[in-house]
């Protein structure tokens, strides 16, 4: 029988007494499985009848034998044929000859998204006729054998992706929206990422890869668990909703370095990020600190991040719990939209504002505002009505909105009572632009940190036009009042 090189190594390994062992063997071990998973290309025709696949072929293939399977596209005349699998597109000619009368009927008379496999020699398309908009449009297969393998009915849609679909009808024929390009790109590029994960956690940093069990007994807290009866009356299983226990007793176990990409089952009603049943990567590491966290997270994204997109820079900007609240009034800041909240106390010690002056007299008072970019031009004045409102019924606290129109002066109830130094101070401060609206407002500290944790439920401002849209107003809620 044969085995493995590292698994001859650990056998070896093990099967010496312990007094003699005076190196582990983990190191050599380690070494084998990071060579085994050196990065190769895919065989994608391994193992299959096709040579090829129909998105691979380029004019180096010219003049080759190859062998294609894949669904029909599209047909043009009975002379032209677009075959089409996960990779890609491929145009094929049918034979016109007498001598292929049988292949031409094949080609011909098989329906659209039939299952078909061609055989045939690889060869230039006619100059002019090449398709620059498909990879494979300098070539085209001269056919010579086909064989129908699977005639298609009629379908409720055509798999094209210029084909508008309902998603109740993308769900009712799931397997035929698998088809399209986006659906098969999405699988492999989960797939891609996941092997990734597994690559750099368990080659590059020596975590064990478990599998913990799906039916267990009930662990109080949490989320609501789903319940699948046993065969004995009264007693049921919990599928859990996170492996928790489990973490818990692999770290005591021994087991420093853990993950598993876990299925989680919640009894709960469903959100824009959460499903009743989802899978997360969830990984456990003894012995570290925060930093140790953080570098190591980072450099999985990195490592798993799609080659085909932006590449993942690192490190990642971090602040902490008391500069998020400080600085957009929530724990989790959507730093897309900037309008952060200054502090502009010291530009109104010397005001005649009432509120602003009264806010200030107190040991915790403070002056706050935000920036919103073009706010003059897009929120009008029932949408600033509307959170002075929600300030005063639900805070007992003021919205001072000020407009700073094209022509650079200041719209507001109180415009005239702002000095001019206190204006540009404020302008340079708020870094503002014409056509920019800034609301300030002013209370005790600890008031305004009670709004921040209640503001993320609020969303009556109406939908803005471009650039604001509903995560906008959300962060236009959370930042209004500190």
């Amino acid at each position: 029988m044969y085995f493995p090189s590292w698994l001859s190594q650990l056998y070896r390994g093990l099967s010496r007494p312990i007094r003699r062992t005076t190196q582990p063997i983990w190191g050599s071990l380690y070494r084998s499985l990071l060579q085994s998973s050196q990065r190769r290309i895919p065989e994608f025709s391994s193992f299959v009848v096709r040579t090829n696949t129909c998105g691979e072929l380029r004019s180096s293939h010219l003049g080759q034998e190859v062998t294609l399977c894949g669904w029909i596209q599209y047909r043009r005349q009975n002379t032209f044929l677009v075959l089409r699998d996960f990779d890609g597109l491929v145009q094929v000619i049918i034979p016109q000859d007498e001598s292929a009368a049988s292949v031409k009927k094949i080609l011909c008379d098989a329906p659209v998204e039939s299952v078909v496999q061609v055989s045939g020699t690889v060869i230039s398309r006619p100059a002019g006729q090449e398709n620059p908009k498909m990879p494979t449009g300098e070539i085209e297969i001269k056919v010579k054998t086909a064989e129908l393998l699977n005639a298609c009915k009629k379908l409720p849609f055509e798999i094209k992706d210029f084909v508008k679909k309902t998603e109740a009808l993308r769900l009712q024929y799931r397997y035929l929206d698998l088809r399209s390009f986006q659906m098969q790109y999405n699988l492999r590029l989960r797939s891609q990422m996941v092997m990734k994960m597994r690559e750099y956690l368990c080659n590059l940093h020596g975590f064990v890869d478990i599998e913990t069990p799906t039916l267990f007994k009930r662990t109080p807290g949490g989320a609501k668990e789903f319940l699948v009866p046993s065969r004995e009356p009264g007693k049921f299983y919990s599928l859990p909703q996170s492996p928790q226990q489990f973490k818990q007793l692999l770290m005591v176990g021994g087991l420093d370095r853990y993950f598993q990409v876990a299925r989680c089952y919640r009894d709960e009603g469903s959100r824009p990020d959460r499903q009743p049943e989802f899978t997360q990567i969830d990984i456990e590491m003894s012995f570290v600190d925060q930093t140790g966290i953080q570098s190591l997270i980072e450099g999985l994204l990195q490592y798993s991040w799609p080659n085909d997109k932006d590449p993942v820079v690192v490190p990642f900007p971090t602040m902490t719990f008391a500069e998020a609240l400080a600085t957009y009034g929530t724990d989790k800041p959507d730093t897309r939209f900037g309008m952060k909240i200054i502090d502009i106390s010291d530009v109104f010690r010397n005001t005649e504002i009432g509120f602003l002056q009264d806010a200030l007299s107190k040991p915790h008072g403070t002056v706050k505002a935000i920036c919103i970019p073009e706010g003059a031009k897009y929120l009008k004045r029932k949408d600033i009505e509307s959170i002075r409102k929600f300030a005063a019924d639900h805070f007992n606290q003021e919205i001072l909105p000020v407009f700073l129109n094209t022509n650079r002066n200041w719209n507001s109830p109180v415009a005239n009572f702002i000095m001019e130094s206190q204006r540009l101070e404020l302008i340079r401060l708020m870094e503002t632009q014409e056509e920019d609206m800034v609301l300030l407002t002013a209370g005790e500290h600890n008031k305004a940190k009670k709004f921040q944790s209640s503001s993320s439920k609020l969303n009556v401002i109406p939908r803005l036009p471009f650039p604001y849209n509903s995560k906008m107003k959300k962060v236009i809620y959370f930042q209004i009042l500190l």
